[in-house]
């Protein structure tokens, strides 16, 4: 059931009904959830020493602060393009070898086309194909778990290779008319997806 959120609550991007509906063009705002998880990260020769069963690998990481942008609901895709740039550069990976992406995807009128930006630059730095790449957002599924929101988007990532299969972003009906996804780099996976390989690992 979903709960309506107090007007103490508020930070003035909740949608009406309490649903996420993430790059959609009916899209008014995020639903709200609760929730924890938790995860152990260990350097792959210690986990491989100890015959751990090793779930993802991470590859490369970045981290950088959004600077000026219009608000919280906003955030900077030329800030976003960056750390998305330094991460792939870390991981030491062809991002055209990327087939999926697991955003943050708030379900904003502004916040989406914003990060989607972000991301087309990031790729357009490497390559100029489309719709190559599948994107979701957890959120769809269990809401915006706020300090949890991260973890929660790692999680799905893990169980998405784990299983072979990308979940289904919910409540996609209709393309938010502020993003071209048809010359962009990526497309949204509104339906439960078998994983197919390319002939390299599976990456996200």
């Amino acid at each position: 059931d979903l709960l309506p959120v107090e007007s103490e609550d508020k930070l003035g991007i909740e949608s009406s009904d309490g649903r996420t509906r993430t790059f959609d063009d009916s899209s008014d705002g995020t639903g709200g959830g609760e929730g924890a998880a938790a995860i152990l990260l260990k350097p792959l020769n210690k986990a491989v020493e100890d015959r751990d069963h090793i779930y993802a690998v991470i590859k490369g990481s970045a981290v950088n602060q959004d600077g000026s942008s219009v608000g919280i609901t906003a955030p900077n895709a030329e800030a976003q393009e960056d750390v998305i740039l330094r991460a792939w550069k870390e991981a030491g990976i062809n991002p055209e070898t990327i087939s999926y992406i697991e955003a943050h995807g708030t379900g904003t009128k502004l916040g989406d086309p914003v990060e989607i930006n972000g991301i087309q630059r990031a790729f357009r730095n490497y390559t100029d194909r489309r719709q190559f790449c599948a994107i979701g957002s957890v959120k769809t599924n269990i809401g915006h778990l706020d300090n949890v929101a991260g973890i929660a988007g790692l999680v799905k990532s893990v169980l998405a290779l784990k299983h072979k299969e990308i979940p289904p972003s919910l409540h996609f009906n209709k393309p938010n008319r502020k993003i071209n996804f048809k010359k962009s780099p990526v497309y949204v996976n509104d339906q439960l997806t078998e994983w197919e390989s390319e002939g390299y690992p599976r990456r996200c």
